[in-house]
């Protein structure tokens, strides 16, 4: 089952690299890898811990299990010993893939530049509540295919006038493709 930027790939056939292609058409339920995790100021480092994001921490291991739920998936990241948890959609009225942290929801769009597959944040809502512009969280986040095959990621969150909430980069190594599919 592809995940919501496997829906967005396949809508607006997208040309990503194969390890993107291959992580996106069917997540799979487990993989691991490594990751560094940057944090901003004090204000920016307590909002994003109240989303459920981990401290800043130097090259710590990684792990992301993914699994289906009802219209999409639930994505759980493990940050050395924090984890991250979120639900995943893809909204095919709009285009565009849908993450809920907590109360937070975010319209998330999707576009190909150098080979690297990039992420907006589009709109944004609190309980439900749609936030103005000036409130919504801005995103520099890409996946990229490693030199080694893997699925390397940068993934930000800033705010207007608060600065950097979270950045965290690294890879994770997928599985081998099952030649018998």
């Amino acid at each position: 089952m592809r995940d919501a930027f496997g829906e967005i790939i396949a809508a607006q056939r997208l040309e990503v690299p194969p390890a993107l292609l291959r992580f996106h058409a069917q997540p799979p339920e487990r993989s691991q890898g490594v990751v560094t995790v940057e944090g901003g100021n004090l204000w920016a480092r307590l909002l994003a811990g109240l989303a459920g994001f981990p401290p800043p921490m130097p090259r710590t291991r990684f792990r992301l299990d993914v699994a289906p739920q009802g219209r999409g998936h639930v994505w759980q990241r493990s940050f050395g010993k924090y984890q991250t948890r979120s639900r995943l959609r893809f909204d095919p009225r709009k285009g565009r893939a849908v993450e809920r942290f907590g109360p937070v929801e975010l319209e998330l769009a999707a576009s190909v530049q150098q080979g690297a597959l990039v992420v907006t944040v589009e709109k944004a809502r609190l309980f439900g509540l749609p936030l103005p512009r000036a409130l919504c969280p801005q995103s520099a986040s890409m996946e990229y295919e490693t030199p080694e095959g893997h699925l390397g990621f940068d993934i930000s969150a800033s705010l207007p006038r608060i600065g950097l909430l979270v950045r965290y980069s690294g890879h994770i190594v997928l599985p081998e493709l099952d030649v018998r599919r």
